[in-house]
């Protein structure tokens, strides 16, 4: 009987992957690639469509008065999904094709965020790693993961960016007057408590387990559970937004500069 019940249990899982691939075939083609990314339009691509027009727009006036001033490049990109690539090397690969900063000075950062992964990547050039090290740049990274984790991309984005630019405008001794979006306060995470009635609830789950593995032993509890798990049903699905949009006015193109792989990663 049970040999029975595990051949229909991987037949239905067979059949529901097959179904998935005719149901979903263009998950992997629909896939984000470094080739697949168009040029880009502006200092800020939303490919993703994880920001707001207002932040897009006062971000894109933020790097194109970096790069008029300071003669540094920014380059802030978001996407939907990385598709397994490591994200370290997805950034280097669109520094090197967008050729972000000018060559030669190799002044150039890279901010990308692939949504759908939670992952996050700032990739700096050759010609910043003195003022923007791993170290700086991994502080920069982890003060946006508490954004990050609410879902708040506008404000993540905006910390990451401001703060970059910042740094910048200091080594090269010039004043940024370009409106910054300012983060939005931090929402407090409510704080779960165990209540009278979730410690019963709780104690009975246990005490229906401890039943079913004295009358059944172990294998029976497997059993058990995954009928409760198929019988549940299948569910789930989330909201995205497809809708890509680039940067604005002003933007004359990167100059061709090159990155090393210095930066920081990280995850939400």
């Amino acid at each position: 009987m049970a040999s029975v019940l595990k051949g229909r249990f991987l037949g239905f899982w067979l059949t529901l992957v097959v179904l998935a691939g005719s149901v979903f075939p263009g998950r992997v083609a629909s896939a984000e690639t470094v080739q697949s990314l168009p040029a880009p339009t502006g200092y800020v691509n939303d490919f993703a469509g994880a920001l707001s027009p207002s932040t897009e727009s006062q971000l894109e006036a933020l790097c194109a008065q970096v790069d008029q001033k300071a003669h540094t490049q920014i380059a802030v990109v978001t996407i939907k999904t990385l598709d397994d690539e490591p994200i370290d090397q997805f950034a280097n690969d669109l520094f090197t094709k967008w050729g972000v900063g000018a060559k030669g000075t190799d002044k150039g950062v890279l901010l990308l965020f692939a949504i759908q992964d939670r992952r996050y990547r700032i990739e700096v050039g050759y010609g910043l790693e003195g003022i923007l090290p791993d170290g700086k740049v991994g502080d920069i990274g982890r003060a946006m993961v508490p954004y990050l984790k609410q879902s708040d991309y506008n404000s993540a984005v905006a910390l990451g960016t401001v703060q970059v630019a910042k740094v910048i405008a200091a080594d090269a001794g010039v004043t940024l007057t370009a409106p910054a979006p300012a983060p939005a306060p931090l929402q407090e995470q409510p704080q779960s408590r165990l209540g009278l009635g979730h410690f019963l609830l709780l104690a009975f789950i246990f005490f229906i387990l401890v039943m079913i593995v004295g009358r059944t032993g172990p294998s029976g509890l497997l059993w058990f559970l995954l009928g409760n798990i198929l019988g549940g049903g299948l569910g789930g699905g989330g909201r995205g937004r497809d809708d890509d949009r680039g940067g604005g006015g002003g933007f004359g193109g990167f100059g061709g500069g090159s990155s090393g792989g210095g930066g920081a990663s990280g995850n939400w």
